[in-house]
């Protein structure tokens, strides 16, 4: 029996479905790379090879929708693993406002991107969906909320003041200035001043140093030390940010 011609469902003017949501995932993590060097005003090779595919798999999409879908999610996933040692720790510092709110939007976009991938195959790029616009409120109240506590968390940044015999050091420009220090073996106070708008750590695997040194505060730390020579570095920026103790 012929049951007439069938009804294709399109996607209204303003609606929101899987397919959609997916690329607005997709372009809010392009954006969450570019902001950090909008920010310092320079060119990051790494971020560009990050959002390289993100970009590729946006313009995929206008031509061959279900390989960018595919593109997409295989991308938001494999990045997110990726990134996922370095997420951990980095958002676990709300403080660091510049880094904080961007890392925010990468990893919820880019979680948004791979849970919206499956739908979108099913349903088709012009079909609306309730979850999809749930999904995208519950998304946006997310980095909403952990952006207000990144404001609270770097407005109550205090810094510790330098003491006498404090080995003076300066983060900035992503280096340590000097990069070479002295010491004498026994008790070591070294007193970091953070001069970027990202955080920096001084970190000294072999003697258990690991401070963190929110943007534009100053930060201090006693430990023992016996002769010889050690690396300290900077654990969001490493490998390139690093310098030596020399401890006689």
């Amino acid at each position: 029996m012929d049951e007439g011609p069938q009804t294709q469902v399109v996607e209204p003017a303003g609606s929101l479905g899987w397919c959609r949501l997916q690329i607005i995932a997709a372009v809010a993590v392009v954006i969450s790379f570019l902001v950090p060097m909008l920010i310092e005003l320079s060119l990051e090779p790494f971020l560009l090879a990050m959002a390289a595919p993100f970009i590729i798999g946006l313009l995929v999409i206008r031509r061959w929708t279900r390989v960018g879908i595919i593109w997409l999610g295989v991308v938001s996933l494999a990045v997110l693993l990726f990134s996922a040692p370095f997420l951990v720790d980095a958002l676990s510092h709300p403080e660091s406002l510049a880094d904080f709110v961007p890392l925010c939007v990468f990893t919820v976009s880019s979680l948004v991107g791979v849970i919206a991938a499956v739908p979108s195959l099913r349903s088709g790029p012009k079909t609306p969906s309730r979850s999809a616009r749930l999904t995208a409120i519950a998304a946006g109240a997310a980095i909403v909320v952990a952006s207000l506590a990144a404001v609270v968390a770097f407005t109550g940044i205090d810094s510790a003041p330098v003491q006498p015999g404090d080995i003076r050091v300066m983060a900035e420009d992503i280096q340590f200035l000097p990069a070479e220090i002295e010491a004498a073996a026994g008790s070591i106070s070294v007193h970091v001043t953070n001069g970027d708008s990202t955080r920096h750590t001084f970190t000294i695997d072999e003697l258990g140093i690991d401070l963190s040194v929110p943007p534009n505060s100053e930060q201090r730390v006693t430990f023992d030390g016996e002769p010889g020579t050690y690396v300290f570095y900077c654990r969001p920026h490493t490998p390139g940010m690093q310098g030596e103790l020399v401890v006689n």
